[in-house]
């Protein structure tokens, strides 16, 4: 049996049998190896996440020269597209917790818009929403693409007009915005609100702007976005299956502008949240593949479902210095959703460039 072993390990034989050891020691090492590095990259991503769930500072807070706004960009800069695929909303099918002072405001809320509907005059009803529960963010292994995990509660219209008032003395002193969101990351019951806004480019490279009317519940006759939409619990939901980010957006496209989803390319640039009112929120880029802005505001003027949320619509030409002069004119008029500026930053940049676009608004808004 000596021998044998020995006559085996070498000669032809060893050479044989040193050659499987060598492939079967292999496989394992690459094996192991791999998932080691899967390993690593699922720590990672979750590393990541973990890491981003903290929002950063107030002094955070979006500016592009001597505009300043009340935006947090929590994620995205406009240079890479957030996929729709990588975007996954949970849903908690659990009413938000309002504090028991806060209530009477909600029942406020109720009574007068049922006194104004009782007269004829425009009145909101409490439709179903969500309120933002958590945001996490992490990224794919080998394309670092972002991945984004929307965590949401049941919340409705009412209860977001009733904590809009952030500043309205609470019953024991104090306000909301003092007792829960200076210094603070803001709690569930103010986060009332979840929207999508799209910067749309005609296909005659025109960028549409929106002046929102006198009856929206928010920021009336502000310059906005050329549509925005609030994520619904009935309208963006089948049944009890979670919404979807991109479907929110077209939806709104749809309703303002008259335009159908095969009429444009969609894209999602960034997550952001407006401070001062603490609504969350995304920016989309959409480009319209033929219709020109004449034909839009001729298809428009036919009619939309929400035709009426937006009085005006004001037509600037898709160039950096344009975009920016509109949005710095309506900035020292006061005249802007605090979000415009951003869902225009993040167009620009997606189109000429971030290098582009810093470099033609230090020149221009230093010049004033």
């Amino acid at each position: 049996m000596q021998e044998l072993i020995e006559s085996a390990s070498s000669g032809p034989w060893g050479i044989i049998v040193g050659a499987a050891f060598g492939v079967v020691a292999s496989v394992l090492f690459e094996d192991r190896l791999l998932r080691i590095r899967q390993g690593t990259a699922r720590r990672a991503r979750v590393l990541r996440s973990r890491i981003r769930r903290t929002l950063p500072e107030q002094a955070d807070l979006f500016t592009l020269g001597p505009l300043r706004t009340s935006v947090r960009i929590i994620e995205g800069d406009g240079t890479q597209v957030i996929d729709e695929q990588r975007i996954r909303v949970m849903v908690t099918h659990r009413p938000v917790e309002v504090p028991d002072e806060i209530r009477p405001w909600i029942d406020e809320v109720a009574a007068l818009q049922e006194v104004r509907r009782q007269r004829g005059e425009p009145a909101f009803w409490n439709g179903p929403r969500y309120a933002v529960d958590g945001l996490s963010i992490g990224r794919s292994p080998l394309s670092e693409q972002p991945e984004i995990c929307l965590r949401v509660r049941e919340s409705d219209y009412f209860t977001f007009l009733a904590t809009q008032q952030l500043d309205r003395p609470l019953p024991g002193g104090g306000t909301l915005r003092g007792r829960y969101v200076d210094g603070h990351d803001a709690p569930v019951f103010l986060r009332n609100s979840f929207g999508a806004n799209a910067a749309l480019i005609t296909a005659d490279d025109q960028l549409i702007f929106g002046r929102r009317s006198a009856d929206v519940g928010t920021r009336p006759g502000a310059w906005g976005p050329s549509a925005a939409e609030a994520l619904s619990r009935n309208l963006d939901s089948d049944g009890r299956s979670a919404p979807e980010l991109y479907r929110l957006m077209r939806r709104g496209i749809l309703e303002e502008l008259a335009l159908e989803p095969d009429e444009y390319l969609l894209e999602m640039l960034s997550f952001f949240i407006d401070t001062e009112l603490q609504q969350w929120g995304s920016a989309f880029v959409g480009s319209l593949r033929s219709v020109t802005a004449e034909e839009l505001l001729a298809r428009r003027s036919r009619g939309a479902p929400d035709k009426w949320e937006s009085e005006e619509l004001r037509m600037v030409p898709f160039q950096i210095g344009p975009v920016l002069r509109f949005i710095a004119d309506g900035h020292r008029t006061g005249d802007l959703v605090p979000a415009l500026p951003v869902v225009a930053y993040m167009a620009l940049v997606h189109r000429f460039g971030r290098r582009a676009v810093e470099r033609a608004a230090a020149k221009l808004l230093r010049n004033g």
